[in-house]
């Protein structure tokens, strides 16, 4: 019974895997064209519903425990990167256009 518990292990370590990739990705480009928001919104709502889920179980699945536990890390710490980066663009945005006012005040006077 060991290998399938060692199994359980595995997979749950390789779906957590998949999530790391587009973390550092994301992080590294901070490119979120490819991300759709309302996926990642999904992806973390179903990972709280079955972490709720597996811990109302009579036997706790660490292995499961593991996997949810760093996919909604991962999700939020997406969500937060995004959400960083809007708010830097926005920023970046709005200084550049109050030196363009400012510019344009210097040339009308």
């Amino acid at each position: 019974m060991w290998i399938i518990e060692l199994m359980g292990w595995f997979g749950a370590f390789f779906l957590a895997l998949q999530g790391v990739s587009q973390l550092i990705k994301t992080i590294k480009t901070r490119d979120f064209s490819g991300l759709s928001r309302l996926m990642i919104l999904f992806w973390f709502l179903g990972e709280i519903f079955i972490l709720v889920y597996i811990f109302y179980q009579e036997k706790l699945q660490w292995p499961l425990v593991f996997n949810y536990v760093l996919n909604i890390f991962i999700c939020t710490t997406i969500l937060g990167v995004f959400v960083y980066e809007q708010r830097r663009i926005k920023k970046n945005r709005n200084e550049k256009q109050k030196e363009l006012r400012a510019s344009d005040k210097i040339k009308n006077f």
